[in-house]
């Protein structure tokens, strides 16, 4: 078992990929997994966080200077690209403008910080910008719909306060849990296998998502050519675009990581 998990670790990326193809033309599975989505978030969570030293991430993200920096951060992830985002879908169509600004309005995904552990970027930078993030959705989620698309049905900050904290916890008490019950030595010294349990978690995660999807795609095959356009350039492309724009300000694993977080949202 363990020997597979290292495997699965070291091709972390082709398992990643094929199993988001498959995931599509397994509806059934899709459909069983969705509501075990919020247990889901929380265990990816938890697989990242368990490979950092919590406390003295904490310790140093409540750090009055570093917090202000990560509040800032997670508006201009937010309501900030919601803005640039909308004002450049609706010079396409009303419609495309909504997408993307729903988009920009949610905080990074919480594979983020696993994606950053396989392709060796700052994952602990990665954990702390989606955790305030996520943590600050409930504000900042509101204000960014509010501000660009006054006519639409407000989102509600108690109840996304209340689902986002329960998965952020969850994953936090996770993480807790694994840390002190495997030790965080042994945890450094199986990096391949922990980043082969994140892959298949990560899968796991996906499943939900492509819930109905392929039926969609069936539908109509020219809408969803369109939305993968998008995909595209407002994913790989946000995330290219931030690690060239700091690739001279910050440490290539710190702009990898802010890409990552950019382009990958809830």
């Amino acid at each position: 078992m363990i020997a597979t998990l290292a495997c699965v670790g070291r091709h972390a990326r082709w398992v990643l990929a094929g199993g988001s193809v498959a995931a599509m033309f397994l509806p059934d599975i899709s459909a069983f997994l969705r509501p075990a989505l919020p247990a889901l978030v929380s265990m990816v969570l938890a697989l990242a966080m368990a490979r950092i030293d919590l406390g003295a991430t904490a310790h140093a993200a409540l750090r009055p200077a570093r917090l202000a920096r990560l509040v800032a951060i997670a508006a201009l992830l937010m309501p900030g690209t919601a803005i640039l985002y909308g004002t450049l879908g609706r010079l396409i169509s009303p419609d495309t403008g909504a997408v993307l600004i729903y988009l920009a309005a949610a905080p990074p995904i919480a594979s983020g910080a696993g994606l950053c552990f396989l392709l060796g970027y700052n994952a602990r930078l990665a954990i702390e910008i989606t955790v305030t993030a996520t943590l600050l959705t409930p504000i900042l989620g509101p204000l960014a719909v509010g501000l660009m698309l006054p006519e639409a049905t407000g989102l509600s900050p108690l109840a996304l306060a209340t689902d986002l904290a329960a998965m952020v916890f969850g994953g936090i008490l996770g993480a807790i849990v694994l840390r002190y019950g495997i030790g965080p030595d042994r945890i450094a010294r199986n990096a391949p296998v922990f980043d082969g349990c994140a892959a298949l978690a990560m899968l796991l995660f996906v499943f939900p998502l492509f819930d109905k999807v392929l039926a969609l795609i069936v539908a109509a095959p020219l809408t969803a050519a369109y939305v993968l356009i998008l995909c595209v350039v407002f994913n790989i492309g946000a995330n290219i675009l931030t690690q060239r724009i700091l690739a001279t300000r910050l440490p290539k694993a710190d702009a990898g990581a802010a890409g990552i977080v950019m382009g990958n949202r809830t």
